[in-house]
Parts: C-alpha cells; sequence; structure tokens
C-alpha cells in the first residue's frame, strides 16, 4: 500500500466518527477555544484555508445529475433573495435603528449566500436539499459581484474598496472551486461518492476551525453589552427576513420546498465573507462578522437537538 493510502486508511475512520457530529462539534470547538486562548488563536489564524477548504469540500460533494426546471426556478429565487433581495430590504429596515456603523455590514451579511449547513439540516428533517445546494453554487458564482457593489455603496469604501473586495472574494470562490473541480476530476465521480463520509468529516473539521476563530474575540464582545444586543437584534431580524423571502421563493411548490428555501434564506454562509474580509481592520465589521459566524454556526446545532429530541420522543 501506498504512502498516501495508508494516510487515507488512517484518516478515514476519525473523519468518518467526526461527520456524524457535523452540527455540534463547531460548538465544542468554540467551547474549547474559549478555555483556552492558544486554541482560539490557532484557529483565528487558520480561518481563511478552512474557508477555502470548506467551499472546495461543499463543491467537490456537490451532487452532478439533470437540473430539473422544478428545482431551478426556486433555487434561482433564493440566489436572487439572499444576493440582492434581503439586503436592499434590510438598508431600508436598519436604517431606523440606531446601530452606528454597523448597520451597513449587517446588510453585507444579509448579502451572503446560503450556508453549506442548511442543505444538512434540510436532509435531516426530511425536505429538498438540492435547491438550496442549487441556490449555493448560484450564489458563489454572484456573491464576488453583488458584495462589492453592496459594500461600495452602503460602506462606500471606508474600510474596503468594491475592486478590493471583488478580488478578495472571486479568488477566495475559484481557487477553491477549481481545486475541486480538478479534485473531482482526478479521483472520478465513483471514488469521490466512495470517500463521501470522510470528506464531510473533514468539512466539519474545517468548521471547528471556524468555531475557533469565533471564539479568538468572544469574550471581548461581552464588555459591550449595547453594542452585542443591537447587532444580534439586527442579525436576527436579517435571518427571519432571509427566511421570509426563502419561503416566498417556494411559493406554489409546496410546503416542503417552501421550508427547505426558507431555511436557506436563514441560515448563511458568513464566514465566507469573513474570510474575504480578513485583515481588513474593520473593526465594526469584524465583530458583526464575528457574531453572525457565531449565530450560524449555533442554529443549525440547535435545529439538530430538536430533531434528535423528536426523532427520540417518536422512537420512545
Amino acid at each position: 500500500m501506498s504512502p498516501v493510502a495508508h494516510a487515507v486508511a488512517a484518516w478515514r475512520l476519525p473523519l468518518c466518527w467526526l461527520a456524524r457530529f457535523g452540527l455540534s462539534a463547531p460548538l465544542v470547538a468554540i467551547v474549547a477555544g474559549v478555555a483556552i486562548p492558544a486554541l482560539a488563536e490557532a484557529g483565528r489564524a487558520a480561518l481563511l484555508p478552512c474557508v477555502a477548504g470548506l467551499l472546495a469540500l461543499t463543491v467537490l460533494l456537490a451532487t452532478p445529475g439533470t437540473i430539473r426546471l422544478a428545482e431551478l426556478l426556486p433555487a434561482a429565487g433564493l440566489a436572487v433573495s439572499n444576493l440582492l433581495l434581503a439586503p436592499l430590504i434590510a438598508h431600508g429596515l436598519v436604517r431606523g435603528f440606531d446601530l452606528g456603523g454597523a448597520s451597513g455590514w449587517i446588510v453585507l451579511v444579509a448579502a451572503c449566500p446560503a450556508a453549506g449547513s442548511a442543505a444538512f439540516i434540510a436532509g435531516l428533517l426530511g425536505l429538498p436539499m438540492r435547491p438550496i445546494m442549487l441556490a449555493q453554487l448560484m450564489c458563489f458564482a454572484g456573491l464576488p459581484l453583488t458584495a462589492p457593489l453592496i459594500a461600495q455603496t452602503l460602506l462606500h469604501g471606508h474600510d474596503i474598496s468594491a475592486q478590493a473586495l471583488f478580488v478578495r472574494i472571486a479568488l477566495l470562490v475559484l481557487l477553491p472551486s477549481l481545486l475541486a473541480f480538478v479534485l473531482r476530476q482526478g479521483l472520478g465521480q465513483a471514488r469521490v461518492a466512495a470517500c463521501a463520509q470522510p470528506l464531510r468529516g473533514a468539512g466539519v473539521l474545517a468548521l471547528c476551525g471556524i468555531g475557533l476563530a469565533v471564539a479568538a474575540k468572544l469574550p471581548d464582545l461581552l464588555t459591550a453589552p449595547a453594542m452585542l444586543v443591537g447587532v444580534v437584534a439586527g442579525l436576527a431580524g436579517i435571518s427571519l427576513l432571509g427566511a421570509l423571502l426563502g419561503a416566498l421563493a417556494g411559493v406554489g411548490l409546496g410546503l416542503p420546498m417552501m421550508l427547505a428555501l426558507s431555511l436557506g434564506g436563514a441560515v448563511r454562509n458568513v464566514s465566507l465573507l469573513w474570510g474575504a474580509m480578513a485583515g481588513t481592520g474593520a473593526a465594526e465589521g469584524e465583530v458583526v462578522l464575528q457574531v453572525a459566524t457565531l449565530w450560524t454556526l449555533l442554529l443549525p446545532a440547535l435545529l439538530g437537538v430538536l430533531q434528535w429530541a423528536r426523532g427520540t420522543h417518536h422512537g420512545g
């Protein structure tokens, strides 16, 4: 057996085990990061590789096949809702609240794509997964254009220019996607499918790294409770708005589809934007993106616990 094969065999079992705890493991990482600051700082340093690796795994594990019109239309509706409609409506809403410089960043969070965990939760709940995944891929393609436009309009280039943000997001999306494409072509679909479970475990490992990055400055947020409460309230409103727009994208397509798209609008991939903004020195933006990433890790875990409790109740 080759050294590569030995390495794969050695990692397969722990990664498969880790994949079973995909929803709760990042929260454990956050607690560990708060308890061990050095571990949190390591996660902060690894934020960008974790975000890029998670995106590559998302594209690599995307289920190929013929796209049906019944999937394409609601997926496109969710993508448009997430990238354009939600931030436009959110901009009008946050202007009525005194959130200071955080307002523009909260609106920028509203422009993030659906998170991979949304599709995972949809599978747990027996809801359609493919429309969320299709919307996710559409959002990856559109985000390098929409996010800089919104940032330029709302942040006026104070923290980062639209051109710089375009380059950062484009590279962060393009390079992992190309890597995933090369791996898929080299390994073949059958081999990728056979390695799906350990690859999901690797994705959970990347999520744990993001969780550690969230923990790095989490204690500092407690020293500014007024700002924290305002940001959390704003993000909760954005989540509800996204869920409503997602549900509207599925009107006429049946309740399960509406619920799935609602989930895709509520749970956003904020870490992608956070990774692209890393190192810009935008203090308020850092707080908003950190808390928003915490929310995107917390909500799936909460839904997973509720699903487990429901299964236990029915099983009993």
